[in-house]
C-alpha cells in the first residue's frame, strides 16, 4: 500500500493529551487519524466520470460544467494529484469526483488558535484516502489541516477525566510507575507524553508527574459486570448464569412525583448474584408521561426530583439510575385532563434531569451513583422545535447532551431493526428523505454515538432496549447473535466510546406489549449461542 504523510500543528497541551491518549487506548496515531478521516470522507469520490481536457478548457471550466461553480476546481485538482492546476494542458483524461453534486456545507466545529507554541502530529496514511480527503476538504471550501485539527480536538475531548499527582521516588522508573497506576509497565509512554518528557530515563526523585486516568483508582466497579449481555426485566437472568456470564438486568419503575413518598425497592438479590442492575425511573407510563407535566412554577419537576431521590435512598442493590424514557416519543409525553399532550423539548427534559441529578447525588451513600440520560427513540419525528424543525431524533439527543454539559454520568440508547432478518443488524440502509442520512435499522445506534459531544465521550453508554421492532419471531434466526457480535465489533475499535451492555427487550409478558420472549425458546436459544462468546466491554 502506498502511503503519504499528513500532519497538523497542535498547541502543546492538546498535542501532549492526544499522544498520551493514543498510547492509553493502545492504538497508533496512524490508526486514529485513518479511522477519523475514513468516517468523514465516507464514500465521497467513489462516483466519478472521466473528462478529457480539450483545447480552451481548464479545471475551472470543468468545475463549472460539472458542479456549477468554477471555484471548486481544486477538488478536481487534488483528486487527480495535479500539483499545478493552472498549468494543466489539453489532452489528459481527468476524473471528476461526485459530478452534479454541491458542497454539503460542512465546516469544522473548532478553530485553530493563533500565536500559541505548537508541536506537529503526523502520520503516514493510505495515499488514496489522503487524496480523497484533500479533495473533499477543498470541495467543502476547507482544508485538510482545518479538519485534522477538528478531528484531533473532538477525539481527544476532555480526556483525561481524572488525574493524580505522583512524586517520583528514588529508584523509580517510568515503567514501574506505569505498572503501579495501570497494572501495565508498557504504558510508560502514556505518562511520558502527558508530561512532555522527551527522555523517559530522565526522571529524578522529587519530580512531580501527573498520571492521566489511573486505572488503579477505577477498577471494574462493584455491581458492574464486564460482559455486554443483558435482558430487560427480571426473570431471564438464569440464561446468563447457565453460561457463567452474568451480565445486566434493567428494571423499570413507576414512581410518580409525591415528594412525601419514601418507598423504594430492593435489588440486592440481583446485585449479590453478580448482575449489573440498572433501574429506570419513570414518572408514569402512558398517558401520565415519563416525566411530569411542566407547570409554570417548575414545581412538578422539583417534586419528581425529590421523589427520585427518596426512591434511590430506599432502594439498595442499584447505583445506576436512568431518568425517564424516550422523551421524544409522543407516547411518553404527559397529557392533561383533556388528553392534550405536552411535548417534551430538550430544554424541558434537561431541566427535569438536572433537578433529579442534583437530588440523587446529594443523598448520603449515593454521591458516586450514575444518573443516566434516558434514551431517545430512534425514528419518530414528532418532537419538532426551533432549531430542529424536522424532528430529527439524533439531534434531539445531541441537544439534550449539550444542554446538560457535564451534569450527567452516562447515556442510555435504544436501537432496533425493522424485521427479524439478521442481515439487518449490519444493514447500511437509510431512512427515506429527509432522513436519508440516518440509519434505518440496528446501526441507528451509531448515529447516536456520533452525536455524543466530545466532552462526554468518556461516559458509559448503555443500550437498554433492542428488538426486531415486530414481535419476536418463533425461530432462531441468529439475530441475537449478530446483534451482540456487532456491539462487540464496535467496542473492539480502540477509538470508540465503549458500550457497556445490549439488553434484549423484553422478558416479562405484558398485555399491551408484544415483544416478550420468556415464552419463545427459539429466541432464548439464540441468546444462549451469543453467550458462548466472550463479549466484554471491560478487558
Amino acid at each position: 500500500m502506498t502511503t503519504k504523510r499528513i500532519s497538523v500543528d497542535l498547541e502543546e497541551s492538546l498535542y501532549s493529551r492526544f499522544k498520551a491518549r493514543v498510547e492509553y487506548v493502545e492504538t497508533s496515531m496512524k490508526d486514529v487519524l485513518t479511522n477519523l478521516i475514513s468516517q468523514w470522507v465516507g464514500t465521497w469520490g467513489s462516483n466519478t466520470i472521466s473528462h478529457t481536457l480539450a483545447a480552451g478548457e481548464d479545471l475551472r471550466s470543468i468545475a463549472n460544467q460539472h458542479y456549477g461553480d468554477p471555484e471548486l476546481y481544486l477538488a478536481i485538482a487534488y483528486f487527480n494529484d495535479i500539483a499545478f492546476p493552472v498549468l494543466v494542458q489539453p489532452g489528459p483524461q481527468i476524473q471528476v469526483p461526485e459530478p452534479g453534486t454541491s458542497p454539503s456545507g460542512l465546516v469544522p466545529s473548532t478553530t485553530i488558535p493563533r500565536g500559541m507554541p505548537k508541536n506537529t502530529a503526523s502520520a503516514d496514511i493510505d495515499a488514496a484516502l489522503r487524496r480523497r480527503f484533500k479533495a473533499r476538504a477543498a470541495f467543502e471550501g476547507t482544508t485538510m489541516t482545518a479538519w485534522l485539527y477538528d478531528f484531533v480536538t473532538e477525539w481527544t475531548g476532555d480526556w483525561p477525566t481524572k488525574t493524580m499527582s505522583y512524586t517520583v521516588k528514588t529508584g523509580d522508573t517510568l515503567s514501574a510507575i506505569a505498572f503501579r497506576f495501570y497494572n501495565d509497565a508498557t504504558k510508560y509512554r502514556v505518562i511520558a507524553h502527558f508530561n512532555g518528557l522527551r527522555d523517559v530515563a530522565m526522571i529524578h526523585a522529587g519530580q512531580q508527574l501527573i498520571i492521566p486516568d489511573p486505572v488503579t483508582l477505577g477498577q471494574l466497579p462493584a455491581g458492574e459486570p464486564p460482559y455486554i449481555f443483558g435482558i430487560h426485566d427480571r426473570g431471564g437472568e438464569h440464561l446468563m448464569a447457565e453460561k457463567g456470564k452474568k451480565g445486566w438486568v434493567i428494571i423499570t419503575e413507576k414512581i410518580l412525583r409525591n415528594p412525601h413518598d419514601h418507598s423504594g425497592k430492593d435489588y440486592t438479590d440481583l446485585e449479590n448474584e453478580g448482575y449489573g442492575v440498572i433501574v429506570r425511573l419513570n414518572h408514569d407510563y402512558h398517558p401520565g408521561g415519563t416525566i411530569p407535566w411542566q407547570d409554570d412554577t417548575g414545581q412538578n419537576y422539583q417534586d419528581f426530583a425529590v421523589r427520585c431521590g427518596n426512591f434511590v435512598q430506599n432502594s439498595p442493590g442499584c447505583h445506576i439510575w436512568i431518568i425517564g424514557n424516550e422523551p421524544n416519543h409522543p407516547n411518553e409525553w404527559p397529557r392533561d385532563e383533556h388528553d392534550q399532550a405536552q411535548m417534551i423539548t430538550p430544554e424541558m427534559y434537561a431541566d427535569c434531569f438536572k433537578h433529579c441529578y442534583a437530588d440523587i447525588h446529594q443523598r448520603q451513600g449515593h454521591e458516586q451513583d450514575q444518573v443516566v440520560v434516558g434514551a431517545a427513540a430512534p425514528w419518530p419525528d414528532k418532537a419538532k422545535y426551533p432549531g430542529n424543525p424536522l424532528g430529527d431524533w439524533v439531534q434531539y439527543l445531541e441537544d439534550i447532551l449539550k444542554l446538560l454539559g457535564n451534569k450527567c454520568d452516562g447515556i442510555a440508547l435504544h436501537t432496533y431493526t425493522h424485521g427479524s432478518d439478521k442481515k439487518l443488524i449490519r444493514s447500511l440502509a437509510t431512512m427515506d428523505p429527509p432522513f436519508d442520512h440516518r440509519n434505518k435499522h440496528f446501526r441507528a445506534y451509531r448515529d447516536f454515538m456520533k452525536a455524543i459531544p466530545a466532552s462526554l465521550r468518556g461516559l458509559p453508554v448503555y443500550i437498554t432496549e433492542t428488538d426486531q421492532d415486530e414481535a419476536w419471531a418463533h425461530s432462531n434466526t441468529g439475530w441475537v447473535q449478530a446483534a451482540y457480535a456487532e456491539i462487540d465489533k464496535w467496542n473492539q475499535e480502540p477509538t470508540h466510546q465503549k458500550i457497556r451492555c445490549l439488553l434484549l427487550y423484553r422478558w416479562e409478558i405484558h398485555a399491551s406489549d408484544k415483544w416478550h420472549f420468556s415464552d419463545i425458546p427459539e429466541v432464548q436459544d439464540d441468546f444462549r449461542a451469543a453467550l458462548d462468546h466472550d463479549y466484554r466491554w471491560w478487558k
